[in-house]
């Protein structure tokens, strides 16, 4: 039996209205008056441009990798790369012009301090400069002639030359090591018009130009470019959905009001507060919007079948709040936790987009109810314009009725299969995160990643730190000599191709202090003629190789430099792993830091998908618990689950087996999945129950409940589908995906909430004699 609806819900649900709409105007000043207060901070908006706010805090590598920073910090850099004409090498004539040109010319950069490149190259192992001449002095046969001695410098290749000679860097140090603002703007167009220019006096040479100073302003601009094209669009494209459905021009102008004042609300308290956009929450304002007008809907809907009953406008709207009051309260309260789950992420991107969408549901929800009443009752056309248009899903729903009472067993036997099957292809889901894919739509951005990738025939370069916890313990000849077995050891590893330490600037500067001698390329015997080795080389130290780029002042911590054999994330993190089993193994005195923020970025594949599954599994327990709380039933709140799982399931596992790649961020769709589709069985089983609590029998009340909610349910999709289409178009490859999921995921709920929830309620809600 289903527990009757008391009088007292009823009552109250009935007295809540009439407040809501006997008080309208007043409730509608208020709302639009804090709108304006907050829209007017809306340009005080801040963003985050960094990659790094991608990165999980919870990661323990984190701090060590914050250590290192401090005790070698480091400025900006602009880096240009230069590729020779087909057939020829950097050491060609024209190359060599063009390096001539940059290092004229790279003052032009503000805050430029220094230029590195072939033409100064000065190597700390041979103590010898590349080129001993001036440049006009060298004929192109004895250009060629400097190839091979630059191929075989390995501080060279690892810096400034790549493959076989075919790209070059020229690398700008600026003299800060942060920009912002108007000054980051003007940095970056200085180095772009910088480029182009070389670009045009040198055509047969590839010119190219990388720096984070570039890469955070086109990230701006790619933030600025979704939030000021795609918003618009999706919310102009959504309200001519809700046109279209209802046949109303009026409508679309109420959902439109009642839209933009929630984003206007949304964004001007992130602005108040302080937020920051980053690559991943810019997009939340979009979803905010479609949530906004998914949910308005389902008051437009009653509040037209009303009308088209004969009531007046003031009945139609009280009629309207008493029955979906409770279904868009709860569907709102589910949504907002599904997103709030991403709380638990320790990522910033994933926190910042749970906050936006949870606070843009919030200022919906409360505009839902202060401002649309007053807004449709205002707008609503007159009663017999809507009994002319009709609502045309109507037919449909009643096909859709008949359908499922005729294939009942297959339906529910099909769709149960195939949520078996598409659970367990879940794991082939492979997840590889490649932060070049939240680059942005720029071309110069992706020439420059593009042709670097396929000129170096190497892996990444790791940074890696030793602590000795002692004054001068990073110099002591024992420690040094187990140091290098070490790195002996650890080039014989499949993922090491070479490692630069502070070992071969001490054997390097031991054999010059004897005569070029080899038999003198060793660790110097005891502590002090280390040290004497060290300040040594301090004295005649190129600029590109600074001792303190190895070592502190006390000798206590050191670095070394490992560049790895091309790999996968995966393989990165084995190589890392054996590396540092192995120092522990060998030095249990000393600690392995890692310096590097791509092997945070490469762990953030397991870190990520462990913290969203957390998510999704708090938010599924509280979503359940306030289906069972909301519907008064705990069978219905569990039954309610089952199709709101599937959606996601089916659409990961079909993924599975078609794609099988899937970033880490995509992962965060599955765990907000459920607070997605929920609103759809919320607002069936709400006319469901609420039939079934008046004593009619189960299989009438789901038909009731298709016909009087599927209208709503089935324009809330299409809006829900169209506004996430549109993410396609997004900057980002994240977004581009996330739009191909997130749209089979909401059209699939729908699709199991009126063909497989009621196959479900036959068998597990018997019917009432």
């Amino acid at each position: 039996m289903i527990a009757s609806d008391g009088p007292g819900a009823q009552s109250r649900r009935v007295r809540l209205a009439q407040f809501l709409v006997n008080w309208r105007l007043l409730l509608s000043l208020v709302s639009v008056a804090f709108c304006i207060l907050l829209a007017a901070v809306i340009p005080q908006s801040q963003f985050d441009t960094s990659l790094d706010a991608l990165l999980t805090e919870s990661d323990p590598f984190l701090p060590e990798v914050e250590a290192l920073e401090a005790q070698f910090p480091t400025t900006l850099e602009v880096r240009f790369a230069l590729t020779a004409p087909p057939n020829a090498t950097v050491f060609d004539r024209r190359v060599i012009d063009a390096l001539s040109d940059l290092k004229k010319r790279y003052t032009e950069i503000p805050y430029a301090a220094r230029l590195s490149s072939l033409l100064d190259f000065y190597s700390p192992e041979s103590q010898t400069r590349l080129f001993q001449f001036s440049i006009d002095r060298y004929s192109q046969e004895e250009l060629d002639a400097l190839l091979q001695p630059a191929l075989n410098d390995r501080l060279l290749t690892n810096s400034l030359l790549t493959g076989e000679g075919q790209l070059t860097f020229a690398v700008v140090a600026l003299s800060v090591d942060e920009l912002a603002g108007e000054a980051r703007e003007r940095t970056a167009l200085a180095i772009q018009e910088l480029r182009d220019s070389l670009r045009n006096a040198h055509p047969d040479i590839g010119f190219y130009a990388m720096s984070d100073v570039i890469l955070q302003q086109s990230s701006q601009k790619a933030m600025l470019d979704d939030l000021s094209q795609l918003l618009p669009f999706v919310i102009i494209l959504c309200v001519l959905v809700i046109c279209f459905c209802f046949r109303s021009i009026r409508f679309g102008a109420g959902i439109l009001t009642h839209t933009l004042a929630t984003c206007l609300c949304t964004l001007g308290f992130l602005a108040y507060t302080g937020f920051s956009f980053n690559s991943i929450s810019v997009i939340a304002p979009l979803i905010v919007v479609i949530i906004a007008v998914a949910n308005s809907v389902h008051i437009i809907s009653l509040f037209r079948q009303s009308l088209e009953n004969g009531a007046s406008k003031k009945d139609s709207m009280i009629a309207s709040l008493v029955h979906n009051v409770v279904p868009i309260s709860l569907a709102a309260l589910t949504t907002a936790i599904g997103f709030v789950s991403l709380l638990l992420c320790s990522s910033p991107a994933i926190k910042g987009f749970g906050i936006i969408v949870g606070i843009g549901i919030g200022f919906g929800f409360v505009l839902t109810l202060t401002f649309l009443p007053a807004l449709l009752m205002l707008l609503a056309p007159k009663v017999e314009v809507i009994a002319e248009g009709g609502e045309r899903p109507s037919s449909l729903l009643t096909e859709v009725v008949t359908l499922g009472k005729r294939y009942d067993r297959p339906i529910f036997w099909g769709c149960s299969l195939l949520a078996v099957v598409t659970l367990a292809l879940l794991p082939l889901n492979e997840s590889d995160f490649n932060r070049l894919d939240f680059l942005g739509g720029d071309p110069e951005l992706s020439s420059y990643y593009d042709i670097v990738g396929e000129s170096i025939n190497r892996g990444p370069l790791l940074t890696y730190g030793v602590q000795t916890n002692k004054i001068d313990g990073a110099i002591d000849p024992d420690f040094l000599a187990r140091l290098d077995d070490y790195f002996s050891w650890a080039q014989q590893l499949a993922g090491v191709e070479s490692i630069a330490s502070i070992i071969d600037i001490a054997r390097a500067v031991n054999r010059a202090q004897h005569q070029d001698n080899p038999e003198f390329y060793r660790i110097p015997e005891d502590t002090d003629a280390v040290a004497n080795s060290l300040l040594a080389y301090q004295v005649v130290q190129s600029d590109d190789f600074p001792l303190k780029d190895f070592i502190t002042e006390d000798f206590a911590l050191t670095r070394f430099f490992l560049n790895a054999t091309p790999s996968t994330n995966k393989e990165l993190l084995a190589t890392d792993a054996l590396l540092s089993e192995e120092f522990a193994r060998r030095f249990p005195e000393a600690q392995l830091m890692h310096g590097s923020t791509l092997l945070l970025f490469s762990r953030m594949d397991e870190l990520v998908t462990v913290e969203l599954l957390q998510g999704y599994s708090l938010s599924l327990l509280l979503i359940t618990l306030c289906l069972i709380v909301g519907l008064r039933s705990v069978k219905f709140g569990l039954l309610s689950i089952i199709p709101n799982l599937l959606p996601a399931t089916i659409v990961f596992g079909i993924w599975a087996i078609t794609v099988g790649q899937i970033n880490p961020f995509v992962m965060m769709l599955f765990s907000i999945s459920i607070g997605l589709v929920v609103d759809d069985s919320v607002h069936l089983l709400s006319h469901y129950l609420q039939r079934r609590r008046e004593g009619i029998e189960g299989e009438v009340a789901m038909n009731e409940a298709i016909l009087t909610a599927g209208p709503a349910l089935s324009i809330t999709t299409l809006v829900l589908a169209i506004g996430a289409t549109i993410l396609i178009w997004a900057n980002t490859l994240y977004f581009q995906q996330a739009a191909q999921l997130l749209v089979p995921i909401v059209v699939l709920a729908l699709v199991l909430d009126l063909f497989y929830l009621p196959a479900i309620l036959r068998r597990f809600a018997p019917t009432i004699s």
